[in-house]
């Protein structure tokens, strides 16, 4: 009997100690003489048990479709391969087989991504002496595989390029899954470069190619101070991280900037004039290390559901622990947070309820930012809520963090939704019912309306009576376009004399600000002498309007103290 149990516990150790299969990912890029290369993807991976594995190629993500477009000559070794739409394929093989797929990826892009698009997510960013190419729109994966544990190497590389990429921590100690290579990003060119820096617990690498409107080695030193702070306050990570900067053409009007969040990673985008925003975005982009994906589960499917916890509490705590870090003044942070809360007054969809914003966050600008307005608007009345309900105590931190807290003890991608766990947070820490809340304004999309002082009156959001504001045109179609669009007639823009289909050279327009004029440079459609049009964005209607800002004669140690109670110390 002893024996017969003594190898029945062998046995159990010995498949303990079982290998877990991996799939391995290999990134080889392919020169084109005068044109972009191609990326050579090559995936290595054992069969289902069924005899039968779904291979989802690039398909959708962020505003981009049919991603599968830019994937070629898919090979397949140890199964048969049949397509299920353009997107699928079905691996037909001997149960548990061992499997490769290789295919080439093509760029989505004839030219530098230019600062007038936005973010660049057509697809594949594949430029002949650079490139920068999302994990979605390069790696496709065995289906139901997103938790199994996954491998990087590089394949054949061009003699000269220089290489960085999140998927090179994996390597330094980082254990990685198959949705970490999706979530990835890889930046690589003769002319990219890598420096680093140290943060606590790791190093960061800054990658962008050389000779561009920013100095590499200060921009990397403002990174790492920001992710420095950041870390300091959640104080759970440790490792490597990265983040590449992706260069934008200039745009006629105006600057551009964004990002986009990865685990251990972003990306930042810029127009050559966009420095004044730039560090905002990369503080921005950073938070995204930890909201939403280590607070809380990700949606299955539509990722808009939750936009305004996962943008607007993003926004929130940017303002937040740059204050608190002594990054920014106390002005410099209300100012950020103003400007949301200016623009949000301004938007014509802010009332637009959930629904709306599900159907329409890719395609709508006015939409896609409600979700930043609103939430960081409902941050900040909740986390005035909190403090007086518990007397100063705490406050929003606490939430975010107990949120992180609970969400850690459950596996991977088996915690609660975000509205789940930040329900269940406040009412823990304050015992407030947020769900009403939620409900009537993040739902519903009712009006966001502030006390008229937080942080104990020295932050005012005060109702002021002004004419409404009213740009006369569709200034953010037109903003996109270049063009002049939607002048409605008899309005400011029209008597001032714009007109539909002008071409812009130079626009200078604040939604909702009315303390400055409109300036638009314009010229004919087909070419001529430019002109310039200027006017007040006064509206035939009195509105009332909140507008956050500092509270009057601030100076000195008040002042400070101001921005300690804003920073949450």
């Amino acid at each position: 009997m002893l024996r017969v149990l003594s190898l029945a516990v062998a046995a159990c150790l010995m498949l303990g100690a079982a290998k877990v299969p991996t799939v391995d990912y290999r990134l080889g890029v392919e020169p084109q003489a005068g044109k972009p290369p191609l990326l050579n993807v090559e995936i290595r991976f054992q069969g289902d048990a069924d005899g039968e594995t779904r291979l989802d190629l690039p398909d959708r993500w962020a505003s981009a479709k049919d991603a599968w477009r830019y994937v070629s000559d898919i090979q397949v070794k140890g199964a048969t391969a049949a397509e299920d739409g353009p997107a699928v394929r079905v691996l037909r093989h001997r149960p548990n087989a061992r499997i490769t797929v290789t295919y080439r990826v093509q760029t989505a892009y004839d030219q530098d991504p230019a600062g007038v698009d936005g973010n660049p997510y057509k697809g594949p960013l594949i430029r002949p002496d650079w490139l920068a190419v999302m994990g979605e729109f390069a790696f496709a994966a065995p289906e139901g595989r997103e938790n199994q544990p996954a491998t990087f190497n590089w394949g054949k590389l061009p003699k000269g390029w220089r290489m960085a990429s999140d998927l090179e921590h994996g390597r330094m100690g980082r254990p990685m899954v198959v949705d970490d290579i999706a979530r990835s990003i890889t930046m690589a060119g003769p002319r990219v470069a890598v420096v680093e820096r140290p943060i606590p617990g790791g190093v960061l690498r800054f990658a962008a190619p050389e000779g561009g409107a920013y100095p590499i080695e200060p921009f990397a030193d403002d990174i790492a101070r920001i992710v420095t702070a950041h870390r300091g306050f959640w104080n759970d990570v440790r490792g490597p991280y990265f983040v590449a900067f992706v260069p934008l053409t200039a745009r006629p009007t105006g600057s551009s900037s964004g990002g986009t969040g990865r685990d251990d990673a972003f990306v930042l985008y810029g127009t050559p004039n966009a420095g004044d925003r730039m560090r905002w975005t990369i503080a921005h982009e950073h938070i995204h290390t930890w909201i939403p994906g280590r607070v809380a589960r990700r949606p299955d499917t539509d990722d808009t559901q939750a936009a305004w916890f996962k943008e607007g509490f993003t926004e929130f705590f940017t303002s937040r622990l740059m204050l608190r870090a002594g990054l920014v003044t106390p002005a410099e942070a209300v100012a950020y947070m103003a400007d949301q809360q200016t623009a949000y007054e301004a938007n014509p969809q802010k009332t637009a309820p959930q629904a709306r914003i599900s159907a329409d966050y890719w395609t709508d600008r006015n939409v896609q930012r409600l979700s930043y307005q609103r939430g960081l608007l409902l941050a900040l009345k909740w986390d005035e809520e909190i403090r007086k309900k518990t007397g100063g105590k705490a406050d929003l931190d606490d939430v975010i963090l107990r949120m992180r807290d609970h969400y850690q003890q459950f596996p991977a991608g088996k915690g609660p939704d975000a509205v789940t766990g930040l329900v269940s947070a406040v009412w823990v820490v304050a015992e407030i019912d947020l769900r009403p809340d939620i409900a009537w304004y993040a739902d519903r999309g009712s009006y966001v309306d502030l006390p008229e002082t937080l942080f104990d009156g020295c932050l005012d959001a005060r109702v002021t009576v002004t004419p409404g504001f009213d740009s006369g045109f569709d200034h953010a179609a037109s903003a996109t376009a270049d063009v002049v669009k939607g002048v409605r007639r008899g309005g400011p823009a029209w008597t001032s004399g714009l007109r539909d289909g002008l071409r812009i050279d130079a626009m200078d327009l604040k939604p909702g600000d009315m303390t400055r004029e409109i300036i638009v440079t314009v010229r004919p459609a087909r070419g001529g002498k430019a002109r310039t049009i200027r006017y007040w964005p006064y509206g035939d209607n009195d509105v009332e309007t909140r507008r956050l800002q500092l509270a009057a004669g601030l100076s000195g140690e008040a002042l400070a103290a101001c921005g300690r109670k804003i920073g949450g110390l």
